[in-house]
């Protein structure tokens, strides 16, 4: 049934609706820019996101774009914002930092590493028969893999692990105006960069291996990072360097599971990986929307958005766009149009996604292959509570035996 258009965002922010969103993407993309009753704008096709992802009159500045609750969090603990949440020239001048280091060469020296990784998780589970895809492999693997190219030791994951998912859900649109989120995404805050800052200062003191230890003892630019720019900067690495990664793995066995035919090929042809990805990163992205503000009076598919209008633009309902896909409802990692927004686009596209890929591609690789007959114990999992971020909260799989 139909919903009040004035409430279509609600309804896709509320937790019952987190399994299938997409009849309500369907319905807001009726709309391309659609006004809501209390002044925010949801803007769900394909042209018009791209569009305002690459046009400067958009922020994603925290102090213009998220509520005052938002910022009060930030303004309580001193802190500025990570880079993703800035404009330039601060955004790019902090990102360039970022990108000097974490080049494609490294990235891409971590496949061995992370096989390794993949392996170890898996044989933990070897003579059971069953495994939780999020917590046994999806979680781990990219955990191990950031804290070894930061240099954050792995031994401290019991630590960051609760502060991370805090940072996450206080995040969220949907759990804005929850005050006890709120107030536990402070005290999350608080500790996490508590926590780098003590290691940074243990870093500095005796460097060590690492991309936080060559941003401290960077030689090659004449300015560095502040110290609170660097904290910041540290800890966004850290949470946004494993929590798309955990979420896309999951999406994508969970994806493959119910698709059981695309699991069996990439078993028998491992070359399928990256297109597999691709195509996961389209139809169940686990970055579903990501928010905006306007600089100015913009008209957007014959629609004025005031300026300093908070605008959700909801990446998933675009991946489905039938003006832009064919067959977007179809799963078809074989697909020619295959240039989603499963990472966004324009300035803030995201830094990790090559580090993302890569991992989500040799872990699916490891798990076709080692799984022999993997069946979904549970076929409706339970949901992250989020709705920025989608993916199951665990996702339990039986197999019959697990190969060598």
């Amino acid at each position: 049934m139909a919903v009040s258009q004035n409430n279509l965002l609600d309804q896709v922010l509320a937790y019952a609706n987190r399994p299938n969103p997409y009849p309500l993407f369907a319905q807001l993309r009726e709309h391309p820019v659609l006004a809501q009753g209390d002044g925010r704008y949801v803007v769900s096709t394909y042209k018009e996101i791209n569009d305002i992802l690459h046009d400067p009159r958009f922020s994603s500045d925290m102090s213009k774009c998220y509520s005052k609750e938002d910022q009060r969090v930030v303004e309580e603990e001193g802190q500025i914002p990570g880079f993703v949440f800035l404009d330039p020239p601060k955004h790019d001048w902090l990102r360039h930092q970022v990108m000097s280091k974490f080049t494609p060469d490294l990235i891409y020296s971590q496949k061995p590493r992370l096989l390794e990784v993949v392996k170890e998780a898996l044989d933990t589970r070897r003579n059971v028969q069953q495994l939780d895809i999020v917590d046994d492999v999806a979680y781990p693997v990219p955990v191990t893999i950031i804290c070894e190219i930061l240099g954050v030791p792995r031994s401290d994951e019991y630590l960051f692990h609760e502060w991370s998912d805090q940072l996450i859900l206080g995040n969220d649109t949907s759990q804005a105006r929850n005050p006890e989120i709120r107030m536990q995404t402070l005290k999350a805050i608080k500790s996490i960069r508590t926590y780098m800052a003590d290691l940074i200062n243990a870093i500095k003191r005796q460097p060590r291996e690492g991309l936080l230890s060559a941003m401290l003892h960077d030689t090659t630019n004449e300015k560095l990072m502040s110290n609170d720019e660097l904290v910041t900067t540290s800890v966004l690495l850290l949470v946004a360097g494993h929590e798309t990664t955990v979420n896309l793995i999951s999406n994508s066995m969970f994806t493959l599971l119910r698709f059981p035919e695309w699991l069996e090929r990439l078993r028998k042809e491992p070359e399928l990986a990256a297109q597999v990805v691709e195509e996961v990163l389209r139809y169940e992205p686990p970055v579903q929307m990501l928010r905006r503000t306007s600089l100015a009076d913009v008209t957007i598919a014959g629609v004025t958005i005031p300026k300093g209008a908070p605008i959700h633009l909801i990446i998933a309902a675009a991946n489905r766009d039938p003006e832009h896909f064919s067959e977007p409802d179809r799963f078809n990692p074989e697909r020619k149009d295959i240039d989603h927004l499963g990472f966004g686009g324009g300035i803030h596209y995201c830094v990790g996604a090559p580090l993302a890929r890569l991992e989500t591609q040799v872990t699916l690789v490891e798990l076709a292959r080692r799984l022999e007959n993997p069946q979904l114990i549970d076929a409706a999992p339970p949901y992250r509570l989020g709705a920025s971020i989608r993916a199951p909260r665990h996702l339990f799989v039986h197999y019959d035996h697990m190969r060598d």
